[in-house]
């Protein structure tokens, strides 16, 4: 292992951290930021590193998604006392981590969650979302793969799982591209009013099976999908 100080690209002073994977071809790259104290991995588009009280300011701030379906992903409305209790609620959680993914200029563009994290059993599951503005350029994608690498050869954990909705046939393809596989389905109830508009535009017929509507609101398909570390790890050894 290799660290150095550098002029850091998020921040003003960084420590530069280069290691070989022990189970991987891949070289580990990524930045300590001194003035916030958090580790960033590279990739290709994006940094990413540990969610910050400061990202919960920036994050709040992000423009709403325009497709109703999408209003699940829109930050809630937080005044400065509520955003300190929702970090402080969030970062000390044991069966938690949040990281942040930003831009090439350190803007946040992303929030990368674990939920159920088991240090015995080494597994998490996964939640991810981006600004409604940065979808489609490859952010995500990006930002799973350098995750994924993270997750499984620096953190050395063996199994992470997510789920999706089966509507959302966006995100499935960026979860497959990264080697995810289909494990399961199951049914999610979500109150009035989301995800109303399905059973009264005629644009969203095509996929009005994906929902049924319940006494309490509408409940909404979901996909469970799973990436162990012996996938990634051969899918590497393939894809080189």
């Amino acid at each position: 292992m290799s660290i150095y100080i550098r002029q850091g690209i998020i921040g003003d002073i960084s420590c530069y951290i280069k290691a070989r994977s022990p189970i991987g071809k891949y070289t580990i790259e990524g930045y300590y930021n001194v003035d916030t104290e958090t580790f960033i991995a590279r990739g290709q588009k994006i940094y990413l590193r540990e969610f910050t009280r400061a990202d919960v300011d920036e994050w709040v701030n992000w423009p709403p998604h325009v497709d109703p379906l999408f209003q699940d992903y829109n930050p809630p409305r937080l005044s400065p006392l509520e955003r300190d209790i929702w970090y402080i609620e969030h970062a000390s959680r044991s069966d938690m981590m949040l990281f942040a993914i930003a831009d090439e200029d350190g803007k946040l563009i992303g929030r990368l969650f674990l939920r159920q994290v088991d240090r015995s059993k080494k597994s998490a599951v996964l939640g991810i979302d981006l600004r409604s503005d940065k979808l489609d350029k490859g952010y995500g994608t990006d930002a799973l793969q350098t995750f994924a690498r993270y997750y499984f050869e620096v953190l050395g954990y063996k199994v992470l799982r997510l789920d999706v909705a089966a509507f959302n046939r966006r995100a499935q393809r960026v979860y497959e591209k990264v080697g995810f596989i289909y494990t399961g389905e199951h049914w999610s109830s979500y109150p009035p009013p989301y995800f109303s508009e399905v059973f009264s535009e005629d644009k969203y017929e095509n996929i009005r099976g994906y929902f049924r509507r319940t006494g309490s609101g509408i409940s909404v398909k979901h996909y469970d999908m799973e990436l162990t570390r012996d996938r990634w790890s051969e899918r590497q050894k393939y894809e080189g």
